[in-house]
């Protein structure tokens, strides 16, 4: 099954995951810059599976993005006022984030009407 855009379809449940994991990333995650270099590879993976459709893929690497994120980590060991200062931890970097918020739409089963719109070149 394709969808509009010419991408083939992630099943809602791969998907819904997936896209809860980058919203997640583009909320919450705090990493070290290095964490984010690695972090950058495995988008580049994710975008080229969601583009060719290949669920197993998706899901595999959403996975491994969970498992980068630390949060359960954090959560029970952080302090109750937050992580502490001067961790060396640092939040989605700019040059990412586009990135993020491209597959978050791309993986998006129903978008809403009215949502983005097209590029110039796409309009007719």
């Amino acid at each position: 099954m394709s969808t509009s855009d010419g991408t083939a379809a992630i099943d809602r449940e791969t998907a819904g995951a997936a896209r809860l994991a980058l919203r997640l990333m583009l909320e919450e995650w705090r990493l070290p810059p290095q964490g984010w270099e690695e972090t950058a590879e495995l988008l580049a993976e994710l975008s080229t599976a969601v583009a060719a459709g290949d669920t197993a893929t998706v899901d595999a690497l959403t996975g491994e993005l969970e498992e980068l994120s630390g949060s359960r980590v954090t959560r029970i060991e952080g302090a109750q006022d937050g992580p502490p200062d001067g961790d060396g931890k640092v939040p989605l970097p700019e040059p990412y984030r586009e990135r993020v918020v491209a597959l978050v739409h791309a993986l998006d089963p129903d978008p809403t009407p009215g949502g983005a719109r097209p590029a110039a070149a796409e309009r007719t």
